[in-house]
């Protein structure tokens, strides 16, 4: 699957910009000779922000400022009303940048990626997907990422409300929305600037062996069952989540691959990778919850035998008797078995739930806190009426 990538807010910038890095590694000699991002814009109100990023071009038609006479190119300060009426008068000039993209006609989807705690991206994510919803056929998918645990804290905290209010609009117009909770991959130990690059990383590779396999031009490496852009669009559908796990195979499998012994290794270690990808999901939620089940597995071609394809649709069964489950496989790696899992369709996520639910209390609550810092603000002017001004 060919897809572009724009990120917005800073966050969505930087994981937009590591899309476009693995893009760049798959297309070279050491990665697969397969481009799998057609291109990447980043879009944001901060021309700062916008200079961290390392790989995306440099070019204002993919390095877009937007709001600069009302923000001065400083951002919006968390405000995501400020983000969204930024985002609604520059929605024409984001969509003419991707339309007018020299390899956007061979792309198969769009995806548009934000941090729902933000300003700029929390308020204009669903601005820029109604934008392109109005003038492309082909499916928009979202990633939201949802907030630090420390950021949610607080009677008036930004991060809750900005985020379900997010989340409200952009499921309105996403043909799916894809969630990344910072704390499933946070590490406490280790300095945030670090933390979230291993994030953004991690949350790319979990779609590489996912877009490969469909682009696969190599005779050898197309799998018996392929799981092309068509299986992937019809497993997406409202919320979703992805997760990937990895099994190394042993040291001497290529010898002793014949062996009865490597062969139940080899279910073994599919079952096992299948484990650690639903361990890995973006987000904690219950297979069974999941309406839609999309797996990859990848590994050496004799790997992906009948038998462990059936024991993968088996234990999927198991756990979602009620969902459409497709399974593929890609017999791509030579090292390990790795399985992707996408969970879409979900008919509860509890921690979505959760947010929403607080948010409507931190709503009425800001209200509150604010008639109350206007009142004590007041006061401290009232006791100054009879000090004379120096008014003329």
């Amino acid at each position: 699957m060919k897809i572009s990538v724009i990120g917005v807010g800073q966050c969505g910038c930087n994981i937009a910009d590591e899309f476009w890095d693995i893009n760049s590694y798959s297309k070279s000699f050491f990665g697969r000779g397969i481009e799998i991002i057609v291109d990447a814009f980043a879009v944001n109100t901060d021309e700062t922000d916008l200079a961290g990023i390392k790989h995306i071009p440099r070019d204002k038609s993919h390095r877009i400022v937007v709001g600069a006479s009302r923000t001065y190119g400083h951002g919006v300060g968390k405000i995501n009303r400020e983000g969204a009426r930024i985002m609604k008068e520059a929605q024409q000039v984001i969509a003419d940048a991707v339309l007018s993209s020299r390899k956007f006609h061979e792309s198969d989807a769009t995806l548009v990626i934000a941090s729902g705690a933000g300003g700029t991206g929390s308020g204009g994510i669903g601005w820029v997907i109604q934008g392109l919803k109005e003038r492309i056929e082909k499916p928009v998918y979202a990633i939201i990422v949802l907030p630090f645990a420390y950021e949610e804290k607080g009677e008036s905290s930004y991060a809750v409300t900005n985020t379900a209010a997010c989340l409200k609009t952009v499921n309105q117009y996403a043909d799916a929305v894809f969630l990344l909770d910072n704390e499933r991959f946070a590490k406490s130990d280790v300095g945030i600037s670090a933390n979230l690059r291993m994030i953004n990383t991690q949350m790319v590779k979990n779609f590489y062996d996912l877009f490969c396999a469909g682009e696969e031009k190599k005779n050898k490496y197309v799998g018996s069952k392929v799981i092309d852009a068509g299986d992937i669009r019809e497993s997406l559908e409202n919320l979703c989540v992805i997760g990937q796990g990895e099994v190394p195979l042993s040291t001497f499998y290529g010898i002793r691959k014949g062996d009865y012994k490597e062969a139940a290794k080899e279910s073994i270690g599919a079952v096992g990778a299948l484990g650690l990808a639903l361990n890995n999901l973006s987000l904690k939620v219950n297979v069974e919850d999941a309406g839609k089940i999309l797996v990859v597995i990848s590994g050496p071609r004799d790997v992906s035998t009948l038998s462990v394809i059936g024991e993968l649709s088996n234990s999927m069964q198991e756990r979602a008797p009620k969902s459409i489950i497709r399974i593929g496989d890609y017999p791509r790696r030579s090292k390990e078995i790795s399985v992707t899992v996408v969970l879409s369709k979900l008919t509860r996520v509890p921690k979505v739930e959760d947010l929403f639910q607080r948010a409507e209390v931190l709503f009425k609550k800001r209200e509150e806190l604010e008639k109350e810092v206007d009142a004590k603000v007041n006061k401290i002017y009232q006791a100054s009426q009879n000090i004379p001004g120096l008014d003329f």
